[in-house]
């Protein structure tokens, strides 16, 4: 069907539409009409544009505020993961000035990372650490040491400890976990 051909409707149907074509072609709009139209169009556009911009910068300022509020939540998780990692360092660093004040006297270390006893310890004496298995130096620790005592001393009394085996060699202590077979 050609888009110029009327569908076959019924005939009365036919007959209103030709009516209301012919209404609509005698028809003469007043000098002011089409002004107020386009005026009213103006006006409308004007508006929408305007809601537009207020849409795009209320979404705008949405994004900073989500953008800003996930930073805020990635940096508080990442202030509480690292603190509680740094935490029994800070510890350990507080004794320092103890120990380096009163050498005569034992050090009590309580519920202190293994890494940062040795790296007192191995200062005292002037020694390096190193950790063959590197999840000793979490490992915490109540223990006393005694400045006045030998370093072998110290590590006899450490390899005391379950899983804990220390050696001294030349300048450097060289700390791994004691195996099960050399209990037997």
């Amino acid at each position: 069907m050609n888009t110029n051909e009327i569908p076959k409707a019924h005939p009365e149907l036919l007959d209103a539409l030709h009516r209301q074509d012919e209404k609509a072609r005698e028809m003469k709009l007043s000098k002011g009409f089409t002004e107020k139209v386009m005026n009213k169009v103006k006006s409308e556009e004007s508006r929408f544009s305007r809601n537009g911009e207020y849409r795009i910068l209320r979404r705008i300022a949405a994004i900073f505020i989500a953008a800003a509020f996930i930073g805020g939540l990635v940096f508080a998780a990442w202030q509480a993961l690292s603190s509680t990692k740094e935490q029994p360092t800070e510890e350990a660093n507080c004794q320092l000035p103890t120990v380096n004040y009163q050498l005569s006297t034992p050090v009590r270390f309580s519920d202190v990372r293994l890494d940062s006893i040795l790296s007192v310890v191995s200062a005292h004496y002037g020694k390096a650490v190193r950790f063959r298995d590197e999840e000793l130096r979490g490992m915490k620790l109540i223990t006393t040491w005694n400045p006045a005592d030998s370093l072998s001393a110290f590590i006899e009394h450490l390899n005391t400890f379950d899983y804990l085996h220390m050696t001294l060699q030349e300048d450097t202590i060289f700390v791994e976990s004691a195996n099960d077979e050399e209990d037997e």
